[in-house]
């Protein structure tokens, strides 16, 4: 993942803003991985990118994919609200990566958009 990519910026960032929206008893947990993607949009920091991964791989592995197909959903709407070009990035080829950090970033696009 390249920090100096302003779509992987974007996508940290609808992965944040996916983050600050979840609720129930990881809310704390999830804020702590929201700010720390944050830093990560202001700096552009590897470290911090790191510390964000092992942040977000705190989670439990179901919370850790609805955040993923969240993230997913929001970075559809984000590109069919504004017309930009469809978010890309290498997948995976590890289909349990998927459920990290990377894979929740890296993941936008890579699902059909659920019906309306």
């Amino acid at each position: 993942m390249r920090l100096d990519d302003d779509q992987t910026i974007q996508a940290i960032g609808i992965l944040a803003d996916v983050l600050d929206r979840f609720s129930g008893m990881t809310s704390l947990e999830c804020t702590l991985v929201s700010k720390a993607l944050r830093q990560v949009q202001q700096t552009r920091s590897q470290i911090g990118m790191d510390f964000a991964a092992r942040a977000f791989a705190t989670l439990e592995p179901d919370i850790r994919r609805r955040i993923a197909d969240d993230a997913t959903d929001a970075a559809h709407e984000v590109s069919t609200t504004l017309k930009l070009p469809k978010l890309r990035a290498p997948r995976p080829s590890n289909p349990q990566a998927a459920t990290g950090l990377l894979g929740a970033i890296n993941n936008r696009g890579s699902r059909p958009r659920k019906p309306v």
